[in-house]
């Protein structure tokens, strides 16, 4: 197969013949390793796909994430608000995927359920795509529809006393089209909706205060710093709007990727997402790819790194009612960068080695949360696919 074919396999016009009892076996094996005893994960992904002469397609996933390291909890130590705490974690994410895809004609339906297990979460998904080909395969319109219903699992370490609910309604609309022999352009857009026990179960905020002590000898102010479970919102709408464009240059036997994503919720974080990768065809059967990718995000409305001078009163609920309030970092207005190499080997047709190195830095737009928040890591990952 061609680069151009191998770029653009998405759009069946330039897609390579499926076979009938085709098989697909792909791995995946990746570990992202954050900076100074931070996050560490470890995952593997194996997938299997049939074809059926039938025109049907079934898919199988199962992936384990293992995960360790250092987190910051949101609090500091009592009375020092330069001094932050850590928390060391370990957990293990178990997850199946069965995928069942059948073409008709011009349409191709789609049907997905999806399991994952933690031990402080557990989630059911289910998910239905209609696909349709215009205009002698040029143009494919697709919509989806998911449906996730999840738990958040207490634990002794969790704020929460007992398991909570939370549910998710995702809607997504895409048009691919052919542009000209060598360029395709994606639209997609996409709205979501969250309800239920949408908190971390883990995370709390420092508040410094002064509250009257009643002793047998009188009343008297002490300060303090007390800490509260964080408590967000219990339902989030979302939208999203990603367009994408490939074009492919035959004089330099390679093709530049250009991405442009808008995000937006209603809990006001507004996104921007913008990525260029280049695919270079070294030979027949070598590529090298590199990427970057900048992201930009403002913070939410109820994000704080403490309580202390906000004039909020923290409180023991974390049930979505009340004042909201969190000190998760990943809420605040930020920046991260991603940039990266893949490396991609063709043996023989029917085989795909690639292998990728990746650097991502995370840093803060505001003069309030710490930088040690923010992490920088690392990422290595290695796949394989065998055709037959």
């Amino acid at each position: 197969m061609s680069l151009r074919q191998k770029l653009f396999a998405s759009l069946p016009l330039l897609s390579a013949t499926k076979s009938d009892g085709q098989d697909i076996l792909r791995y995946r094996g990746q570990i992202y390793d954050e900076e100074d005893g931070r996050i560490n994960v470890e995952s593997h992904y194996l997938d299997y796909k049939h074809s059926f002469e039938f025109g049907t397609t079934l898919g199988i996933r199962l992936a384990i994430d293992s995960l360790s390291g250092q987190t910051p909890t949101g609090t500091h130590a009592s009375l020092d608000d330069t001094d932050w705490l850590f928390q060391e974690i370990s957990d293990e994410r178990t997850v199946q995927v069965i995928t069942l895809e059948h073409e008709i004609d011009d349409y191709s339906l789609s049907f997905e359920y999806a399991h994952s297990e933690e031990s402080d979460y557990a989630s059911n998904a289910l998910a239905l795509g209609l696909s349709r080909e215009f205009f002698n395969k040029n143009t494919t319109v697709t919509g989806g529809i998911s449906y996730a219903f999840d738990q958040v699992l207490s634990t002794p370490f969790t704020t929460i006393m007992s398991d909570q609910d939370k549910d998710s309604i995702d809607l997504s609309l895409g048009i691919s089209q052919l542009l000209g022999p060598n360029t395709i352009l994606d639209v997609n857009l996409g709205y979501g909706h969250s309800s239920g026990f949408l908190a971390d179960p883990y995370r709390k905020i420092s508040q410094t205060s002064t509250i009257l002590v009643s002793t047998p000898v009188g009343t008297f102010p002490v300060t303090d710093t007390f800490d509260y479970p964080e408590n967000r919102p219990d339902s989030i709408d979302r939208w999203v709007a990603k367009v994408t464009a490939k074009h492919y240059l035959q004089p330099l036997d390679g093709a530049l990727h250009g991405s442009y994503r808008f995000f937006t919720n209603s809990h006001s974080i507004t996104g921007h997402t913008f990525e260029l990768k280049w695919v270079q065809e070294v030979t027949d059967q070598f590529n090298v790819s590199p990427y970057f990718r900048y992201y930009q995000q403002s913070g939410t409305d109820f994000y704080h790194s403490s309580l202390t001078g906000t004039g909020i009163d923290g409180h023991s609920g974390n049930d979505g009612k009340g004042a909201h309030y969190s000190s998760d970092y990943r809420l605040s207005a930020l920046d991260a960068i991603t940039y990266g190499v893949q490396f991609s080997y063709y043996p023989v047709d029917e085989i795909t080695i690639d292998f990728q190195l990746e650097r991502y830095e995370m840093s803060g737009r505001d003069s309030t949360t710490p930088d040690i928040f923010f992490p920088s890591a690392n990422v290595v990952s290695l796949g394989l696919q065998w055709e037959f």
